[in-house]
């Protein structure tokens, strides 16, 4: 099912982070280490969504139960869906200062993993390690379309609203990537995220507004569903798989008079396979993001721009998006729109591109409760114009997300 259209991660990374330190275990005399077992605490979320939307007949779309042909398909308008997580994490802090624990996050709504993300944390003054399967840390770090919050189908840069206006099979949209080099929901000027494989990161302590983080992905396609210690030891064949993959970021938050400065500068590097040849699929890639948001009061505004070189490959291209926030009290509104370009088939000439406007809000109930709803336009546009290839329509959203 759709996405959580804010990282989970950054979301259960605070609710750990929120533990209260005055719980930190005490030492035995001679011993450097906590005695008392973790306490686990539980965290999640769960969304129901009902839309009406509108999506062209006889196009050849992907997926979604169809029929194979394009002749005769018309997609209904009406939809309900929903997206859950259950995060089971902890921590505890050592005699010597050094805070240790770890995030597991089940799935509830799944065509894949059942659970999205699982990895242990070391902080200290050193810094933050993680190992584990968690997103890379350009995705991480990354500043970009502001959002209204953590709600389903409505952040343009994870946005699930390609779950009602239904891609086409014959446009790639940038962040759509072929196995092993990450994947993604649809256009996006995020970072690809690395699909959360099993990698260390590591962040340095955030010095006059400036931090830094750097992940090492030794095999790319494994993740945390295929990584069983006992049974692959999760080692990839190079002449085939994508291995040893770089990213990293820089970004910096600050305050000057009531005035919000975020930007970050990020990137990945997968490297080209050791079997390389001309085809699609081999060649090295380099992912690079930029974002700048800056905010006053109630207000917040921002964008991001990316680029993903594959050196020939179909999801060659590049995304940007602006957008801007007002929240108040328990009202929060957004408005954003992105655009996407990518090289489709790359013996064609042009590309296939991707448009997207979206008009957000959220009705705080109380704690963890909100009311939210989306009023969208998207368009996808085939790189040789096939009618059966394009699609565009609109539509609304509704519906209640519970956060505990």
């Amino acid at each position: 099912m759709y996405k959580l259209l804010a990282t989970s991660a950054l979301v259960a990374a605070g609710l750990w982070g929120a533990m209260d330190t005055a719980s930190a275990q005490q030492a035995k005399p001679g011993f450097p280490w906590a005695t008392s077992p973790i306490s686990v605490v539980v965290g999640g979320y769960h969304n129901q969504m009902f839309g009406y939307a509108t999506n062209k007949d006889n196009v050849v779309y992907s997926g979604n139960g169809m029929t194979t042909t394009a002749a005769g398909r018309k997609p209904n308008r009406t939809t309900q869906q929903s997206d859950s997580e259950i995060w089971f994490g902890g921590r505890t802090t050592l005699a010597n200062g050094i805070s240790i624990g770890f995030d597991v996050q089940l799935e509830a709504n799944h065509s894949g993993d059942v659970i999205d993300e699982s990895y242990l944390f070391i902080d200290g003054g050193f810094g933050r390690l993680v190992l584990g399967s968690e997103n890379t840390a350009d995705y991480i770090m990354n500043y970009s379309i502001p959002t209204i919050g953590a709600v389903l189908g409505l952040n343009a840069q994870e946005s699930s609203v390609t779950g009602y206006v239904i891609r086409p099979n014959g446009v790639t949209i940038l962040d759509t990537m072929q196995s092993g080099k990450g994947s993604g929901g649809g256009g996006s000027a995020l970072p690809s995220g690395g699909n959360d494989q099993q990698r260390v990161t590591y962040y340095t302590p955030r010095v006059a507004g400036f931090g830094a983080g750097l992940s090492f992905t030794p095999n790319v396609t494994q993740n945390n569903s295929t990584t069983a210690f006992e049974d692959t030891m999760g080692v990839a064949d190079k002449s085939r798989d994508r291995t040893n993959a770089w990213s990293g970021s820089v970004n910096y938050t600050n305050n000057f008079g009531g005035i919000q400065v975020n930007a970050s500068v990020g990137g990945s590097v997968y490297p080209t396979l050791a079997n390389a040849t001309t085809a699609p699929g081999s060649e090295k890639i380099v992912d690079t993001s930029y974002g700048l948001q800056l905010g006053y009061g109630a207000f917040m505004v921002g964008g991001g721009y990316r680029k993903l070189d594959a050196q020939g490959a179909s999801e060659d291209g590049t995304a940007w998006g602006v957008g801007g926030t007002w929240n108040s009290g328990p009202v929060s509104v957004g408005l954003s729109y992105m655009e996407s370009k990518a090289a489709g088939t790359v013996t064609t000439v042009g590309d296939d591109k991707f448009k997207q406007g979206i008009l957000t809000g959220a009705y705080n109930l109380g704690p963890g409760i909100d009311l939210i709803g989306a009023i969208f336009n998207v368009k996808y546009q085939d790189e040789t114009s096939a009618v059966a290839n394009n699609n565009s329509g609109g539509g609304a959203v509704a519906g209640v997300t519970l956060r505990f």
